[in-house]
């Protein structure tokens, strides 16, 4: 296992408020497993089999069984991982019981919607029909399902709570993401309320780690790493005014099982850490003082044609509070998540 994930998976199996032994012998559903936020669930779930004894029989969900060989390595062919190669949005079957389906199957990188709106629509809905529906016929007793920020739209406030909702032109090409993530979490809601099925939703932040896809994710968190890694500079394609909330993968996945196990049924949480809010100008600047070894520079370029920027630059701070009251506590700045993040790939690479 990569050295930072394992440090990142000890620290939260000791540091966290979480009662991990709720997840012993369970069987777990993740779908979109390959992907950086469900991957990193599933590391953690692999890590407590591996270090401590917990049985979870594990199915990743996942389009590409290359990817999830180079994902998962060995760990990918232990008894107690099954890796299920099926599309989310077509009609599936899995074996056994189901405890817990996490739902995290979805086109996230924004170059996807202006070429593929479609294929960006269609698992946050039809994908979410069919795990709500197996979770239902299984008698799951959770389910999570991951939203996006994206879901607030524009909106004049200051802090944003989980029962806000703002401006979202559903004529708009590039609403193909935050409306199908709205009709999602209205399915979510739906089946809590007219089958008894606790499910629960994850808003999460523009979220980075040791799993990013750096080949195809193409947002600028990513580009960053890659900058960083390949001794180039840091290159964006605005002006760098546009502010984003942004939260590393060992605070992300602390917030997503707590809301998993402890979250209320039909209920929407926001995972980020306020902390970390910052325009894409000052994350440039933040890497380059954090990595003065690198002697890193700010250069600027145009995006391609097929990119639709989001219209909403300044977001307001997401607030997290109503996930603290159930005992979640952000930790990790963004210059140690960052610092972790280029780290764990260079690891990689060696």
């Amino acid at each position: 296992m990569n050295q930072i994930i394992l440090k990142d998976c000890e620290a939260l199996y000791k540091e966290s408020a979480i009662d991990w032994t709720r997840l012993k012998d369970a069987s777990i559903l993740v779908t979109g497993a390959n992907g950086m936020l469900p991957a990193y669930m599933v590391w953690m779930m692999v890590y407590l089999n591996e270090y401590r004894g917990y049985h979870i029989r594990i199915t990743a969900l996942c389009r590409d069984a290359k990817r999830a060989s180079v994902v998962f390595g060995k760990y990918a062919e232990k008894d107690y991982f099954e890796l299920l190669v099926t599309d989310v949005t077509e009609p599936f079957r899995v074996k056994g019981a189901v405890d817990y389906v996490i739902h995290a199957a979805s086109i996230s990188c924004s170059q996807y919607f202006g070429t593929n709106p479609v294929g960006v629509i269609m698992p946050n809905v039809q994908g979410t029909f069919y795990t709500l529906e197996l979770a239902r016929e299984k008698g799951a007793k959770g389910y999570l399902y991951f939203s996006s920020s994206e879901i607030y739209g524009k909106i004049d406030k200051e802090f944003i709570e989980e029962t806000d909702c703002g401006y979202l032109d559903p004529m708009e090409l590039r609403s193909c993401y935050g409306e199908s993530k709205r009709l999602g979490e209205n399915l979510c809601k739906a089946y809590s309320h007219q089958y008894g099925l606790r499910t629960v939703v994850v808003r999460p932040a523009q979220t980075f780690g040791p799993t990013m896809n750096l080949e195809k994710d193409k947002r600028v968190h990513s580009g960053f790493v890659s900058n960083i890694l390949n001794h180039e500079a840091l290159l964006l394609k605005s002006d760098g005014l546009s502010s984003r909330n942004f939260c590393y993968l060992y605070d992300g996945v602390f917030g997503y099982f707590k809301a998993l196990l402890d979250g209320e049924a039909g209920e929407a949480y926001n995972v980020s850490n306020p902390a970390c809010k910052i325009t894409i100008r000052g994350l440039a600047e933040t890497l380059v003082k954090a990595f003065p070894e690198r002697e890193l520079k700010i250069a600027y370029a145009s995006h391609d044609n097929v990119y639709l920027e989001n219209p909403y630059k300044k977001q307001s701070t997401i607030s997290v509070d109503k996930l603290k009251a159930l005992g979640f506590t952000p930790r990790i700045s963004l210059e140690e998540g960052f610092r972790r993040t280029v780290e764990s790939f260079m690891e990689e690479r060696q």
